[in-house]
């Protein structure tokens, strides 16, 4: 409470400055940016990602410079948060279920089976439906979405196979603390606990928690798979990620630096999509092959989105964006993709 109290202030604060700044803050010239997440290093958000950042903008021909501080170097989510909305940071990566504190309706994208898979996502993430709620965060809080970038399809590992939400009856799940994620966690029938991630090994090697949910990159970086036997395919929440920068920030950049920027990330977020596809793609086969884990296929995805679907059609800020995102007709990949881009470049182009 006391770091959302914070988080608050320094909105309301942030709104005042963009009401009234000096106008000739917007003519200082920037060229080096400091970039903060809290993910590894050996994550593929940054691996892919954000370690890649300076090459691009190399590449991109542009003077710009960035550092990236990974792996909560310069604080927690919310720390980097407030110093994101204060300009004492440019450019940050923050979840949906944290940016919806600030603008609700965005807690959809962590609610179970709202998306099919993480093509679905990306697709809805750039597209016209959302373009109107990233608008509100720039207006409102003076923070730009960048893109967004695929985290991962999340599925639960256990000492158990998990097939049904009857086989998570009374199961201790363990996720994220936000209330979307709990929420995502009794729609599915489980029982879900909030440990902090980096308690989560020894929650599971105790038995303090039956079960977790991640991507696979994630179970493998945090050695998940060595304290439990099961991983079952459940893919009940297509996980992204937001890449943000400081409005005032935005505007003191040239409109030349604004299209390098905007393309290094974006060009990054395919890079991560793809690398992260075949990471998991050799994971999965390794596991299989060398028993590491037993692979649960034959997870009744019908019933659990069924419930999912039921539980979260109403009685949430964003249940009717639940409802249109997963009435979405499938669009061939190629095509959604094509369309995302666009969607994405014309919006942000100002």
């Amino acid at each position: 409470m006391p770091k959302l109290t914070s988080i608050c202030l320094l909105l309301c604060l942030s709104s005042i400055g963009l009401l009234g700044c000096d106008p000739d803050d917007s003519n200082q010239r920037l060229t080096a940016l400091k970039l903060a997440h809290v993910y590894e290093i050996h994550s593929p958000t940054h691996r892919y990602g954000t370690a890649r950042l300076e090459e691009q903008l190399v590449s991109e021909g542009t003077p710009l410079s960035i550092t990236v501080y990974p792996a909560a170097q310069l604080g927690n989510e919310a720390e980097l948060l407030e110093q994101l909305v204060a300009g004492e940071l440019e450019l940050a990566i923050a979840g949906p279920s944290f940016l919806g504190m600030w603008h609700p309706p965005l807690g959809v994208f962590d609610a179970a089976y709202v998306f099919r898979d993480l093509d679905h996502m990306l697709q809805v993430a750039k597209g016209p439906i959302m373009a109107p709620h990233w608008e509100q965060l720039r207006q409102k809080y003076g923070v730009r979405v960048l893109d967004t970038w695929a985290y991962g399809s999340r599925h639960i590992t256990a000492n158990r196979p998990i097939r049904s939400p009857v086989d998570l009856a009374d199961f201790r799940l363990r996720l994220p603390g936000a209330k979307v994620w709990q929420e995502s966690g009794r729609a599915l029938g489980a029982r879900p606990l909030p440990v902090p991630f980096g308690e989560v090994y020894l929650a599971l090697q105790q038995g303090i928690a039956d079960g977790q949910e991640n991507p696979v990159a994630v179970i493998k970086t945090m050695g998940f798979h060595e304290v439990q036997q099961y991983l079952c395919l459940t893919g009940h929440i297509q996980s992204s990620i937001q890449i943000l920068v400081n409005e005032r920030t935005w505007a003191r950049l040239s409109p030349e630096e604004q299209k390098s920027l905007q393309a290094a990330v974006v060009r990054l977020g395919d890079e991560v999509h793809r690398d992260s596809l075949a990471e998991e793609a050799e994971l999965l086969a390794q596991w299989r092959a060398d028993g590491s884990m037993n692979i649960v296929d034959d997870v009744d995805l019908a019933l659990f989105r069924e419930r999912c679907r039921e539980h979260f059609s109403s009685g949430y800020a964003f249940s009717e964006l639940y409802r249109e995102i997963s009435a979405m007709p499938a669009t061939s990949d190629t095509t959604a993709m094509q369309q995302a881009n666009t969607a994405i470049n014309t919006d942000q182009a100002e």
